[in-house]
């Protein structure tokens, strides 16, 4: 979808959605951390600093569309499942998959994961449960 800073936001679903986006965006997730510890080893051999990222993945109901103004217009998300979504990625640690239990629940081919102490995030009252993807 759009670069933001540091972090990349990818979403799966708008405009049409699939039965399974959820585990297009888990597969993608799982891509992204074994091509990354690739590029690693080769730049680790080459004396060169490495890369870490955190993922995470949330699904739920958005605004979907053109945002913005005359002057700049874009397509884009938003919503709370959106800044679930970004929560989950500022708490990951490196190489860390996160997840909430909506998403997780939304898999049809869920990889080994492991629950974590429900997490406090911004905009939220309750805890969230919160899993990780077993590496």
């Amino acid at each position: 979808d759009k670069f933001i800073g540091d972090a990349v936001m990818a979403q799966w679903g708008a405009p049409i959605g699939e039965p399974d986006d959820c585990d297009r965006a888990m597969q993608a997730a799982l891509d992204m951390m074994v091509e990354l510890d690739r590029l690693n080893t080769r730049w680790q051999s080459e004396g060169r600093p490495t890369l870490q990222i955190g993922i995470g993945l949330n699904v739920g109901d958005v605004f979907a569309g053109n945002i913005g103004s005359d002057r700049r217009l874009e397509y884009t998300v938003i919503g709370d499942s959106v800044n679930v979504s970004s929560r989950l990625c500022g708490a990951a640690k490196a190489g860390e998959i996160l997840m909430s239990e909506d998403f997780v629940r939304s898999l049809g081919s869920p990889p080994p994961t492991e629950p974590l102490p429900p997490m406090e995030l911004k905009g939220k009252s309750q805890p969230l449960p919160v899993y990780r993807v077993k590496r």
